[in-house]
């Protein structure tokens, strides 16, 4: 991607930041300084879920110049929480990034009593209805994402669906016990992995059924069998250079 440095007249108009910055009008390090909170410029949101190559597809973006958040210990998954709550645009509070991945936070009831230095954390306690606290999954939101920065791109990230319930009980030394219904509500891990195969289940096929209508904005990718190449495919402009793919937060096996 060329680094010409453009006219900032267009910070309002998502239409001509969208044709800009695909045709290789310039790097992110030039158009995150033209991001404020109402920005609508296009992003790449990773809508997959976690333990599916989240920190890996982020790192490689990041490595090849490109602002990237993975994360952030839950801040991005917050501040989109509490942006519709408000009724602001969904990246309000973190809007200087390109690629988003690993939009969830999950301990939401276990920090309920945790004293925070974010404000996005404090601003979203103060707004939780204390007895129905549940997971934050960000990445379920695609479709106000969508909407809301026009020209985005989406990485729908899988893999092969009992090796995903396997990384998430080896990641955490104390298991994953987070699902859509909360934090520790199964009586067994047997019915943890059955409610995280409906989650997968449903979840994907909700993304595969409304990109049907936008599929030049979708990109599926396969942790099991596709390679950073797919990236390079999809996002010609960018110009990716599959030497910065690398595997990290990799579980150990059994």
């Amino acid at each position: 991607m060329g680094l010409g440095i453009c006219s900032r007249d267009f910070e309002e108009d998502a239409v001509k930041v969208e044709r800009l910055f695909w045709k290789g009008c310039m790097r992110m390090s030039i158009i995150s300084r033209l991001m404020g909170v109402h920005s609508r410029a296009p992003r790449i949101f990773l809508i997959g879920f976690n333990r599916c190559a989240t920190r890996t597809i982020t790192t490689f973006f990041r490595d090849n110049g490109y602002a990237s958040v993975h994360w952030g210990r839950g801040s991005v998954a917050a501040g989109i929480e509490l942006a519709e709550m408000e009724g602001k645009p969904l990246l309000s509070y973190t809007p200087n990034y390109l690629v988003y991945g690993d939009l969830e936070y999950v301990s939401v009831k276990r920090d309920l009593d945790k004293v925070f230095k974010r404000r996005v954390f404090r601003r979203l306690q103060s707004r939780l209805e204390k007895k129905d606290v549940k997971p934050i999954y960000a990445y379920k939101k695609f479709r106000e994402l969508h909407k809301q920065y026009p020209g985005s791109k989406f990485i729908l990230n899988i893999r092969d669906v009992d090796d995903w319930i396997a990384s998430r009980i080896r990641f955490l030394e104390n298991g994953y016990h987070a699902c859509d219904h909360g934090w520790k509500v199964h009586r067994s891990q047997e019915e943890l992995n059955n409610c995280g195969r409906a989650h997968w289940d449903n979840h994907i096929s909700a993304v595969r059924k409304f990109f049907d209508s936008h599929q030049g904005d979708l990109l599926e990718f396969n942790l099991d069998r596709d390679g950073p190449d797919k990236f390079v495919n999809f996002f010609p402009e960018m110009n990716l250079d599959v030497k910065h793919w690398g595997h990290y937060h990799k579980t150990k096996p059994d």
